[in-house]
């Protein structure tokens, strides 16, 4: 196995030389967030035995507080210590002494971390590149294509390996909605990828009209559930043809619905890709029929097949070639998925099962609210207690006993919300996900609103 060559950048041009780079000379390249703390980098460093690290100027910041003995290669502008990424390319190429399989590893990554401590997996050359390959198939792309994201690595790599093998073009930016907004405009991009919430935001930019999207042919939504309320804006403000992907980290794409079935079936993530099953297993990991929730299994032609390093939570999660996903669905009788949400998030309360999704999907669709999530705290009387955490749109507001008024006019009393805290931001992954742990471990002795 080669060197672990860890990458601290936005996506750019430089992180995608990185990548092939790589992928070519057998190394490991583990992309970390720069919104991890110093000591997090560290630790995933010394964690992996990792002796590198690339990253760029505007966050030389959280790269001088570590105290590993590291070759440091900055892009811009050189800091104390530091070399120029552009001395990577100043020597002999040489070819490098190592077979490449379809096995090797190329990237180290790490999941969301919406339930706690992200679990770590490695993906081979084989996995990437059905996953890169997956994505020009599963989005229709052509060269005549102009795709524009801000998701950041590890997911981001795929979107932009997808458009590079349909030989289209390709555009990166930190997410900021005005900006995003004008660069559809300016350059004419034919789609946009982006999670949820990006979406949500977009949607809350008062002058949203104004900007001419009629290039665009299609957005599409991944990284974590897609509610109703933001799916119906996308269509009235943005465009139409809305593609809806499920995947994880660990087993690569999943499935899609695609523009014309997302109409006619809006809640659902679609039917499996080619070379991927998916079936529903209840506690015992037995199959249940179709219509009935339980756990998402699936069997992948690409996914980790085992979390690095961790053998007692791969044992709980790989069994007999399928990947428990964690996340609570359902299959139709046609074979289309349906997220009803994480494991984790289904909250018993006096004896009912209720899932997450749906109180949010209703809280969303208030005019008040710019995000939410719904979590269950301790309760001595029901077991667990629904409770909303709201966040308000810019300039707006409601009491506790109005939203739950609100809820109750649209919702089984049974789900209705028994308490109510409301929050400057819903903290989420990078990928959108809410991080309910920290919403439980907040508020499970505090005083609701």
């Amino acid at each position: 196995m080669g060197d672990y060559i860890t990458v601290l950048t936005r996506w750019s041009l430089e992180t995608q030389e990185m990548y092939f780079a790589c992928a070519r000379a057998g190394f490991i390249m583990i992309p970390v967030s720069y919104r991890l703390l110093p000591m997090e980098i560290e630790n995933i460093m010394k964690y992996v035995g990792s002796k590198v690290i690339v990253f760029e100027q505007k966050f030389a910041g959280l790269v001088s507080p570590i105290s590993l003995d590291l070759k440091k290669y900055v892009i811009g502008e050189r800091e104390d210590g530091s070399i120029p990424f552009e001395e990577l390319f100043r020597s002999e190429p040489t070819e490098p002494q190592i077979e490449i399989q379809d096995a090797t590893p190329v990237t180290l990554g790490f999941t969301s971390g919406t339930t706690g401590t992200p679990k770590v997996f490695l993906r081979t050359h084989y996995a990437n590149f059905n996953n890169h390959l997956g994505y020009a198939l599963m989005f229709d792309m052509t060269y005549r294509d102009i795709g524009l994201t801000a998701i950041p690595p590890l997911t981001g790599v795929t979107w932009n390996a997808g458009l590079l093998l349909a030989r289209a073009d390709s555009i990166v930016m930190d997410f900021d909605p005005i900006k995003l907004l004008e660069t559809i405009q300016k350059y004419q991009v034919t789609i946009i990828y982006l999670v949820p919430a990006m979406y949500k935001a977009l949607l809350d930019v008062p002058n949203l009209k104004e900007y001419d999207l009629s290039s665009l042919r299609a957005v599409a939504s991944v990284g974590s559930f897609l509610p109703l309320p933001v799916l119906e804006g996308i269509r009235e403000a943005i465009n139409p043809n809305v593609y809806d992907a499920y995947g994880l980290q660990e087993a690569g794409s999943l499935s899609v619905i695609k523009p014309d079935m997302k109409v006619l079936k809006p809640s659902s993530v679609g039917p499996p890709l080619p070379m991927q099953e998916i079936k529903i297993v209840d506690s015992r990991n037995v199959e249940l029929p179709q219509g009935e929730i339980g756990e998402v299994s699936v069997k992948t032609a690409d996914g980790a097949g085992e979390y690095w390093d961790n053998p007692e939570k791969s044992k709980e999660s790989f069994k007999n070639g399928w990947f428990l996903t964690g996340d609570l669905g359902k299959l139709d009788e046609d074979g289309y998925l349906y997220i009803i949400g994480r494991k984790k998030d289904m909250i018993v309360s006096g004896g009912y099962n209720v899932y997450a999704t749906d109180v949010e999907d209703i809280i969303l669709s208030n005019p008040d609210v710019e995000d939410c999530a719904v979590i269950g705290l301790p309760d001595e009387k029901w077991g667990e207690k629904v409770t909303a955490v709201i966040k308000f749109k810019q300039g707006r507001t409601l009491s506790a006993s109005e939203l739950i008024t609100y809820c109750k006019e649209r919702m089984s009393t049974y789900k209705v919300p028994k308490s109510v805290f409301f929050i400057e931001a819903i903290p989420r992954t990078l990928s959108g996900k809410a991080m309910k742990f920290k919403l439980i471990e907040r508020f499970k002795e505090a005083n609701p609103n």
